[in-house]
């Protein structure tokens, strides 16, 4: 029995406001996290205000007052030194660090979500990562690379980081992926050979890194392990434009043709008929996908099991359609990861923060474990 076209019309408005009403709520919970989170002090046990949203939001206000003075030259930007100490030197500094930090959790949680998302889309598998490409092999050995060759330096130099993180990744995966299409003659790619070159490559660079682990001094391998596992994240102002300009790079292009990225699903002859070329499409959304997961990982450490869990989870909920898995991943890995640095801000062990990766991964193998256990009933 066919429906008339004014109740087709009406259910049609119906599923389109119930999708607006739950996107609105989820952009509110994400808003409402990132308040939450940005107005405790960095590590807080130190402090009897833990948390201080007054004081914070006082002291950005003045900020962006002070900001605004400096750019268009208003008088106003000559007291500001005097308005700082008056205000708390403390508090301000601290709010515009816990500023940049929040952000920075919440821009590199969804982008780890999204680069996860992508990957299952291409590879047709609900459990790819980019891993596949060994592009988080790359960043092990740069870091490494990195410590081993400047020490201390290593800390600062956030260029010294991006130019060897990014050489060894792209090295990697320039050569999965022409492997990948050697391997698949006349047709656009072989996944299967693609996957397996991806395995070995990254198992031979993580063994290289692992050997270069060894040789390093304690002060050293201290430090390697702050920087790979996100318990040290530069807030300078070099660090943090590098993170949101590479990040703008690579996630606008797929945000804005989220609703092509269905696409990259399909085989070439399937794609072809709707018009879309699906080709270029993938590598573009794998190169993005690349570029945000070797940010993310340079600045706030190893979480690569986000990119593969949350993609997966948003996906059971809401559905294939990539359009909607790109913009819950966006919000569900960005809460996730904002949480996640909360932890590290007032959970010491022996006055040392806890590894960010250390909380992500504590949070979501449970849930691996369930879906590797739902897969193998289902399967059975």
């Amino acid at each position: 029995m066919e429906l008339p076209k004014s109740q087709l019309r009406q259910e049609w408005a119906s599923a389109k406001r119930r999708e607006r009403r739950t996107l609105g709520i989820a952009l509110g919970v994400t808003a409402a996290v990132f308040l939450f989170c940005m107005c405790w002090r960095y590590n807080a046990v130190y402090y009897d205000e833990k948390f201080v949203p007054i004081q914070y939001a006082k002291s950005l206000w003045l900020a962006l007052r002070l900001l605004i003075a400096n750019l268009f030259h208003l008088p106003f930007a000559a007291q500001g030194e005097a308005l700082i100490e008056a205000t708390d030197s403390v508090i301000y500094y601290g709010a515009i660090a816990r500023l940049k930090t929040t952000a920075m959790a919440l821009v590199a949680g969804a982008a780890l979500s999204v680069a996860g998302a992508i990957f299952q889309t291409a590879y047709r598998n609900p459990m790819a990562s980019p891993n596949i490409l060994g592009a988080t092999a790359g960043v092990k050995l740069g870091n490494v690379l990195v410590v081993m060759l400047y020490s201390a330096q290593a800390y600062d130099h956030i260029f010294l980081r991006y130019r060897y993180c990014y050489c060894f990744t792209a090295l990697c995966v320039g050569l999965v992926l022409l492997l990948g299409r050697l391997a698949g003659g006349k047709r656009e790619y072989s996944i299967t050979e693609m996957v397996m070159a991806g395995s070995i490559i990254s198992q031979g660079l993580n063994v290289l890194t692992m050997y270069l682990m060894y040789t390093l001094t304690d002060e050293d391998l201290v430090l390697y392990q702050e920087i790979s596992m996100g318990t040290y994240l530069d807030t300078g102002t070099v660090s943090t434009a590098l993170f949101f300009g590479v990040m703008a790079v690579a996630l606008l292009p797929v945000l804005l043709t989220r609703y092509r990225m269905n696409a990259i699903g399909m085989d070439p002859s399937e794609a072809a008929s709707t018009g879309v070329s699906v080709g270029p499409l993938r590598l573009v959304a794998q190169l993005c996908g690349v570029l945000m997961v070797t940010c993310a990982m340079i600045h706030c450490g190893e979480a690569g099991m986000l990119s593969m869990v949350v993609p997966y989870i948003v996906r059971q909920v809401v559905g294939a359609d990539f359009r909607r898995v790109c913009i819950y991943s966006v919000l569900s890995g960005g809460i996730l990861m904002m949480l996640c640095r909360l932890l590290t801000s007032f959970l010491l062990i022996a006055g040392e923060a806890i590894p960010i990766t250390f909380f992500i991964n504590l949070a979501l193998m449970p849930v691996f474990m369930v879906i590797l256990a739902r897969q193998k009933g289902g399967a059975q």
